[in-house]
């Protein structure tokens, strides 16, 4: 453990130390839209540690198309400090409101790199923040949850940012219940100064829920016009039990177990899996992981698989179980305690005639047991066909039994 955590550690530091090799001043543009002019920008690419490389320089994000680079590659000396990123941005007439992001990628150049060398390349962003103008009346809404025992207050954040009061905003929260039955909330109706920022809520009964993931939509009126903000609302935790295990094996041999699963999560889940320990005597003497299987919401299913109880003899054995799901080991695992009997052969046949539930053999053993079944089908089928064509042959003697007695007579 030690050992990894001096490897990691070792890692980091190499990865800091060539992050900080390279540096763009300033991190971002900001600009504010006026209709009609074009922005002629720069930034700079800082050698931090003198040494030679190249980058390319390229633009993305959603106003990428509106910039245009007079740079668009940097060749580094050893001696060179700083180079200048030389760059325009043309808008178009119509801007969004609020806040668009494009970015400016600055990204190591590798091609000259001999292949048998170990590379990390470097990639760092100039951020572009656009600002465009806000209409006379303009809305912005957040969603938001606090759940306090039984009940649940759904928030809407209102904030208008328009350069004009808002007479009438008032917010409905739309949300499935359990029975996929729509609930709809609303909120007190209100005024909204420019510039002013309140709080529209409602309350909703959490038993109307079950655990899972619900998606709400808050969808708020302003004025006739409406903006519409969808959030997923989480209830609980995600859980998984275990409803079944064998309550009997036999001793000295492969046993087949059923081990039955159930999602009481609304969604599906990934990769659920069990730990198990098993004791004698309150003794950890053994111990394994079942099969990974996916489950969907409010589901259940079983997982078969075999136990090993070559090494362990009759008596009474505890079982404690903990469920894992998504492949990850957690803190929080939900944990389980089953108690099943080791009996002999001879035990096991006499709980299988009373009816009792008893785990398979190994697929050896059964497979012997299909074979016999087998033959004895086989058995029985030929024996059928026998008694068959005598009932037939006795059947078609009787019918003709009058040719049977002339032809008897006419020899005499």
């Amino acid at each position: 453990m030690n050992r990894k955590i001096i490897a990691w550690g070792m890692v980091l530091l190499f990865c800091f130390s060539i992050v900080t090799a390279l540096g763009i001043r300033p991190a971002k543009t900001s600009i504010v839209f006026e209709e009609g002019r074009d922005y002629i920008q720069q930034f700079w690419v800082v050698n931090n540690e003198g040494r030679e490389f190249s980058v390319k320089i390229s633009a993305g994000g959603e106003m990428a198309q509106y910039i245009t680079l007079h740079t668009t590659e940097l060749r580094f000396r050893s001696d060179d400090g700083a180079k200048a990123v030389d760059f325009e941005v043309h808008l178009p007439e119509f801007v969004p409101p609020g806040e668009s992001k494009s970015t400016i990628i600055v990204e190591e150049d590798l091609t000259s790199a001999s292949p048998s060398t170990i590379s990390s390349k470097i990639v760092l962003k100039h951020d572009i923040l656009i600002q465009g103008p806000y209409p006379d009346k303009y809305v912005v809404a957040k969603l938001n949850f606090h759940e306090s025992g039984n009940d649940i207050r759904i928030v809407s954040e209102v904030e208008n940012l328009g350069k004009k009061d808002i007479n009438t905003i008032q917010t409905v929260f739309y949300v499935n219940d359990k029975n996929q039955e729509v609930q709809a909330l609303e909120t007190q109706s209100t005024s909204l100064s420019s510039k002013e920022n309140k709080l529209l809520e409602a309350h909703l009964d959490r038993s109307l829920l079950e655990l899972g993931e619900f998606e709400v939509s808050a969808l708020t009126t302003y004025d006739d016009q409406t903006v519409e903000v969808v959030k997923k609302l989480v209830v609980g935790q995600p859980s998984v039990d275990i409803t079944y295990f064998n309550e009997y094996f036999i001793a000295y041999t492969v046993n087949q177990y059923s081990l039955e699963l159930l999602n009481k999560w609304n969604s599906r889940l990934e990769n659920i899996f069990v730990d198990v320990e098993v004791k004698k005597e309150g003794q950890k003497i053994d111990q394994f992981r079942t099969k990974s299987v996916d489950l969907e919401g409010e589901m259940s299913k079983r997982i078969n698989d075999y136990l090993d109880a070559t090494d362990k003899g009759p008596g009474k054995y505890t079982f404690d179980m903990a469920v894992n799901f998504w492949n990850l080991v957690r803190d929080d695992q939900k944990k389980f305690t089953f108690e099943s009997e080791l009996v002999s052969e001879k035990e096991a046949q006499d709980i299988q005639e009373r009816g009792g539930s008893l785990a398979g053999k190994a697929a050896q053993d059964s497979g012997s047991d299909s074979g016999k079944s087998f033959s004895m089908i086989l058995l029985w089928l030929l024996a059928g066909i026998v008694l068959g064509s005598a009932g037939f042959y006795v059947l078609w003697r009787y019918l003709h039994r009058n040719e049977y007695e002339s032809g008897e007579e006419g020899a005499l």
